[in-house]
């Protein structure tokens, strides 16, 4: 494992800013909501956002947010009665928890939303996260802070034994559960389950299970500091990533396995499984083998392995003048991952 995380962490600004990562984390908790302090300019193009990746993604949610639709005469003269009148407005919807996200204008002019937090009668139950992004904060910077917030809620437990907890899966990520099946198809074959998708579809008092669970299942690098934060934290070890493609299954099969603590024997049994499996899968796109194709531009690092590595296992050559072939956006996630962008492929082939 590399020494200095920040290498693991791209340099592009992607999806948004780090108000919108801490609030694509925290509105997936659906017991709670979420008291986003803000100009209501800078709220509003929040919410649109999300509630448009939302609708994009066909998800069943109404995201639970309240703005403090702060305006100018709260950014001159200070915005902290308008958070405590939010704080209001969400504890009288009664929720499991309250959390505040703060924006760079909030913080900008000098207001103490942690203080104000305090104050609230209904403090007990508020989680107060800065999330101003100055110079450039990153989707991935929120969502890094409030994992490791809401993770303090959690003690250390007696880990369950041969049980997992997944950190930081794509929320607004179209494939997001076709993903996560392919995580616990995999987890089967070793008897493994999964006790928390932190968070994902969660309510608050489930976050104690993260204490308890036997390893840790990181999504990718994006939220890697914040998932080996909380390994070290409850003294657990994990997996860095989901699985990349058809040989990534496998890699995954052995790093879960050994996190879990289970036999040589009964890991390598679970890869000659998966490794037939895998080969089962392929056996209906063998008709591509011999098509010259040409590669698109790379989107999303590894993408390009994980493609030419199921070229290489069906015999697809690739050349300038071939049919060319689209990849997708994000790296392909397993065996599922990989048969969705082949199919499209060889439709492509097929004209």
């Amino acid at each position: 494992m590399p020494e200095n995380i920040s290498e693991h962490i791209p340099e592009k600004r992607i999806g948004g800013c780090t108000l919108g990562g801490a609030i694509a984390v925290t509105s997936f908790i659906t017991d709670a909501v979420t008291v986003v302090h803000a100009p209501k300019g800078c709220a509003h193009q929040v919410f649109s956002m999300l509630h448009a990746l939302v609708e994009e993604a066909s998800l069943p949610l109404l995201l639970p947010l309240i703005s403090s639709d702060m305006s100018d005469r709260e950014v001159i003269f200070g915005g902290e009665e308008a958070l405590s009148l939010a704080l209001d407005k969400a504890a009288a919807k009664n929720p499991a928890l309250i959390i505040t996200v703060s924006s760079c204008v909030t913080e900008t002019i000098g207001d103490d939303s942690e203080k104000v937090c305090r104050a609230h009668p209904a403090a007990e139950k508020i989680l107060s996260l800065p999330t101003a992004g100055f110079l450039g904060g990153r989707a991935e910077d929120g969502e890094n802070t409030a994992l490791l917030a809401l993770s303090n809620l959690a003690e250390t437990r007696p880990p369950v034994p041969k049980t997992a907890a997944v950190i930081g899966e794509k929320n607004l990520e179209t494939e997001v559960e076709e993903n996560y099946t392919e995580v616990v198809r995999l987890l089967s074959r070793l008897g493994i389950s999964v006790t928390l998708r932190f968070c994902r579809n969660i309510q608050a008092a489930e976050i104690e299970k993260l204490g308890e669970a036997s390893f840790f299942i990181i999504r990718d690098e994006r939220v890697f500091p914040a998932g080996a934060a909380i390994a070290k934290r409850f003294g657990r070890p994990y997996v860095a990533e989901f699985p990349r493609g058809l040989s990534g299954c496998v890699t995954f099969l052995r790093d879960a396995g050994r996190c879990a603590r289970i036999s040589d024997e009964e890991i390598e049994r679970a890869v000659q499984d998966e490794e037939a499996y895998q080969k089962q899968m392929l056996e209906p796109f063998e008709e591509m083998r011999g098509c010259p194709v040409f590669l698109g531009a790379q989107l999303m690092e590894g993408t390009f392995d994980a493609a030419r590595e199921a070229m290489e296992r069906l015999g697809i050559r690739e050349s300038p003048d071939g049919t060319p072939l689209q990849l997708p956006f994000y790296l392909p996630v397993g065996v599922s991952g990989m048969m969705k962008m082949l199919y499209l492929w060889r439709r492509r082939i097929r004209g």
